[in-house]
């Protein structure tokens, strides 16, 4: 009989870094981090003796990837992730999305071949530390990129709270990893 050693230490929820690497800022005013779901719809095979079958689906669906964050003075940040999203889908100048993926205009004035298809994804870590505040485990989200940036409120008479906002990132897959 092997014997199992169990980890006594609680995960406690203010020990973790992001690491996100085309929005660096946004580190070091992150406050929340959502780890997303995970599901799969099932395959039901009927049967004829009155009760279905159950089996496991073939399509895997994760939620989104949830991020709230303080925004600095300068809206640094803030303006990192809607520059990213306006490159992604330009908002007001396309020539935002031709730098993005390094492209160049051809004749025509349309966008000739993509030299970098990948420059609209990022890869985002998250590092889970120990009470000790080592790094313990290391979530690593795949082709990232933003779906959505929450709207700032500003408010006349307010006591000095800080002005946080909300992001969320699609990705194809995660890893859990023990090493960086």
């Amino acid at each position: 009989m092997t014997e199992t050693t169990i980890n006594k230490s609680i995960l406690n929820a203010n020990n973790f870094r992001l690491l996100i690497d085309k929005i660096p800022t946004v580190e070091y005013f992150c406050q929340s981090v959502t780890i997303p779901s995970l599901a799969f719809a099932e395959t039901i095979m009927p049967s004829r003796v009155g009760i279905d079958a159950f089996f496991p689906g073939d399509k895997v669906e994760f939620g989104l990837l949830n991020v709230t964050f303080l925004v600095d003075e300068d809206m640094e940040n803030y303006k990192e992730v809607y520059n990213w999203m306006d490159a992604i889908l330009p908002i007001r100048d396309t020539e935002n999305y031709k730098a993005l993926v390094n492209s160049e205009t051809v004749s025509s004035n349309q966008l000739g071949a993509i030299n970098d298809a990948l420059a609209e994804y990022s890869q985002i870590t998250l590092v889970v530390n120990t009470n000790k505040n080592i790094p313990n485990r290391y979530f690593k989200f795949y082709d990232c990129f933003p779906t959505a940036l929450g709207e700032i409120q500003f408010q006349s008479g307010a006591d000095g709270q800080p002005i946080s906002c909300d992001v969320s990132f699609r990705f194809t897959y995660f890893d859990i990893e023990t090493t960086s």
